[in-house]
């Protein structure tokens, strides 16, 4: 069987060294350490009984950090923390020799020094305890914990440590310190004291200094050799798609790294040595190397241990991740690229890259570690029992040279966006078009689905400074409408000016295309981009030529695209929603009404053409056009807008048309049914309905019929009262005809004259 290129190269890391350290667990003399306490005295060592008690008494529940939050919980961390303030510890000087053998057996460098910082002084009486847990990094120098356990006579209260699928145990001793330093991404335990009392000052690992150099420079030309290999051997990144040649390789580290404390000079035991080799490999191979962060979920298929594998497990139990699976096979791994530093400037960039599998690479798999997240989905009928891990890794990301721009690009699009833009202005215009083409394979599906806010402003920079039609229409491409601002005007005229105003009306008529209809909702989005509007159409217009014709299409495209989220709203059987969806959209038609303003002269067909297609809507369109009328005129002179003043007229004379019509008249009872259903049941209903004198109906129905003639009745909010009389077989549905049939009535007309009388105020001149 041939091994890809990047299994080689995890052989050759292997070979040169060996499995990587995670903890020292030793023995020293007591009277390396001084430890006194306010209200104690000096400790004696072994600690007395006497002492131990007042230790307890001056101390109070330790607590533990889970997340953001500092919790005290008994049955997880149940033992005393000693005030820090009343605490002083001093070294013999033969502590600092100590220290520096344990730097050494954890594997960092010999540049480097460790500092041993006092984080707690702890009591455990028998039965107390810890539950595995991970110490939070609490200094960006941090890499691990110091735990040195004082001399006492007591039984049980092992600390443990495990990183992956190794452990190491420190026990205490009558008559010895016992020192145990590990890597803060290690879980650890203390089992319950069964006698006597465990006491216990944890440190703070701090590092300073800088990162190893490579050895063996054998071992680093057969890695280049392989790295040279993996970015020129074809590859497919998941089971399916086509071979190609991998853009980066993503060697995981074996321990994990804050954000913050992630740096070259703090890398942990073997992660030091492999990252130093691999920086030199990348040297000899012209590629250049990234020190990141990961984010990785694994998809398993499994079931709780102990468990039927066809009952449904649906366990509370086990939401939390607290219980034990039993895991089968992996279905599916994603690798995110969270973080990274550049290695020449230690500039830490927020990205995010998911890399294929073909690109990962790894000398400890990733669910032989600890996750700091799972979450167990129960069998749901055609999904579930599977298993979803989430674990934070750091990785060295390598590249070509040549590779270079491009990867950055992809991890971090507003900057690629900026690089194109300065390097064209620098005078390097086919240098930025070289690195503009470049992002083509990838840029539309990395930066469309978003966020996209930070890329636009310089996309739109870019695109006119690589003065290259196809290439600026590629880089927006990615963007849609509701992207627009109203500080994305200015560089949408200079786009018109300079690529004419058919390259960029072709530009905005495809982002209105591929933008979102809000059949379902208004969002935040769309509103700020309808605000906008009005101000990018007067600019566009103000610019003339190009910008002109711009401008309209901008229009055009807002007002389909309005229109397309008002019908269903318009044409809901409900007066409520319907109302409710006028009041929504008042404010995007009062924008498309002050774009036409804005745009001149230059959109009057288009205006003529929006104003022609209110007119053609029916009544239930008139709270919807005077709710924007009136949100219109609120900001704007509302004589100057052709199209406000052409809307104002229509919705006059069909409200003066409503008025002229006679009133009900007492006592006429009779409500129409739309005819969207034919059955007998709605025959019956309808003849109700209609009946002028008839107001109340017993109607003998079972279940069914009496449903659906509920439905029929709540769906466009009829003034008629249903009740179920439950007597006799079938029940008897009583309907009644509800005296808000004439008291609605009368609102509404009421309402129509003000709304008549405001028109004509507004619009004295067209309105008559």
């Amino acid at each position: 069987m041939r091994f890809a290129a990047r299994e080689r190269l995890v052989a050759v890391l292997a070979k040169e060294f060996g499995e990587p350290p995670f903890a020292v667990v030793e023995y020293a003399d007591a009277g390396l350490l001084d430890v006194r306490v306010e209200g104690v005295g000096q400790l004696k060592f072994p600690v007395t009984p006497a002492q131990a008690r007042k230790l307890c008494a001056l101390g109070t529940a330790a607590r533990y950090g889970r997340g953001e939050q500092t919790l005290t919980d008994a049955s997880v961390r149940d033992t005393w923390e000693v005030p820090k303030a009343a605490v002083e510890v001093s070294w013999s000087p033969k502590f600092m020799s100590v220290l520096d053998g344990m730097r050494e057996q954890l594997g960092l460098p010999d540049s480097a020094t460790l500092r041993a910082e006092l984080h707690s002084l702890l009591v455990y009486e028998p039965g107390q305890f810890f539950l595995p847990h991970q110490d939070s990094e609490k200094h960006d120098e941090m890499v691990g914990t110091l735990v040195v356990t004082l001399p006492s006579r007591h039984a049980g209260g092992e600390l443990v440590i495990k990183h992956g699928s190794r452990s190491a145990v420190s026990l205490g001793s009558a008559s010895k310190l016992a020192l145990a330093a590990f890597y803060a991404d290690c879980r650890h335990e203390v089992r319950p004291v069964k006698s006597g009392n465990r006491i216990a000052a944890t440190f703070n690992l701090l590092l300073d200094g800088g990162a190893p150099q490579a050895s063996g420079r054998d071992a680093a030309a057969e890695a280049a050799r392989y790295l040279g290999d993996h970015f020129t051997t074809p590859s497919t990144a998941y089971s399916w798609g086509k071979p190609s040649v991998p853009k980066r390789l993503v060697y995981l580290l074996d321990h994990e790294y804050t954000e913050r404390g992630l740096s070259w000079d703090r890398l942990k035991g073997g992660d030091a040595d492999r990252a130093a080799l691999l920086r030199a490999a990348a040297e000899q191979a012209g590629c250049r190397v990234m020190l990141a962060v990961t984010e990785i979920k694994e998809t398993w298929d499994a079931f709780p241990e102990g468990s039927d594998y066809e009952e449904s497990y649906d366990d509370e139990d086990d939401e939390d991740g607290n219980g034990e699976y039993q895991l089968n096979d992996l279905i599916e791994t994603v690798t995110t690229l969270s973080c990274w530093i550049d290695p020449d400037t230690g500039h830490r960039e927020q990205i995010s890259l998911d890399v294929g599998d073909n690109e990962v690479c790894a000398s400890t798999a990733t669910d032989d570690l600890s996750p700091y997240d799972e979450q167990y989905e129960g069998y749901m009928g055609n999904y579930g029992n599977t298993l979803d891990r989430w674990y934070r890794r750091a990785a060295l990301v390598v590249f070509p040279d040549g590779l270079g721009f491009a990867n950055r690009a992809e991890a971090v699009p507003a900057w690629a966006m900026r690089h194109v833009a300065e390097r064209a202005d620098s005078g390097d215009v086919a240098g930025a078009r070289a690195d503009a083409a470049s992002l083509a394979p990838f840029w539309t599906a990395k930066v469309g689905p978003g966020p996209r806010a930070d890329v636009f402003g310089p996309a739109l920079d870019a695109a006119q400074a690589v003065d290259q039609p196809d290439t600026a229409a590629m880089l927006l491409a990615p963007f849609r409408a509701e992207d627009l601002l109203t500080e994305h005007a200015a560089p949408l005229v200079r786009l018109a000016e300079h690529y004419g105003g058919t390259w960029l009306g072709g530009i905005l008529s495809a982002w209105s295309a591929t933008g979102r209809h809000e059949l379902h909702g208004y969002t935040p989005e769309s509103r700020v981009w309808y605000s906008a509007l009005p101000a990018l159409c007067g600019s566009l217009a103000a610019a003339g030529g190009g910008g002109s014709s711009a401008a309209g299409v901008l229009l055009r495209s807002a007002w389909l695209r309005l229109t397309a989220t008002a019908a269903p709203r318009l044409q809901a059987p409900a007066p409520s929603s319907r109302a409710a969806g006028s009041a929504e959209l008042s404010e995007p038609l009062a924008a498309v009404i002050a774009a036409s303003a804005a745009a001149g002269p230059t959109t009057t067909a288009l205006s003529d053409s929006i104003a022609a297609h209110l007119a053609g809507l029916g009544d239930e369109s008139l709270p919807w056009q005077l709710a924007g009328l009136r949100a219109f005129s609120a900001t704007h002179d509302a004589p100057d807008s052709r199209l406000a003043a052409a809307a104002a007229a229509d919705c006059a004379r069909r409200l003066a048309g409503r008025l002229a019509r006679s009133a009900r008249a007492a006592g006429d009872w009779s409500i129409r049914l739309p005819d969207d259903c034919a059955c007998p049941l709605c025959e019956v209903l309808t003849a109700f309905l209609a009946d002028p004198a008839l107001r109340i109906r017993e109607w003998p129905l079972a279940k069914d019929g009496r449903r659906h003639v509920h439905t029929r009745i709540d769906a466009i909010e009829l003034p008629v009262g249903h009740e179920t009389r439950r007597e006799g077989r079938p029940y008897t549905l009583v309907l009644t005809k509800k005296d808000t049939l004439f008291t609605d009535e009368q609102a509404a007309r009421a309402a129509d004259a003000d709304d008549l009388r405001w028109l004509h105020t507004a619009w004295p001149q067209t309105v008559r």
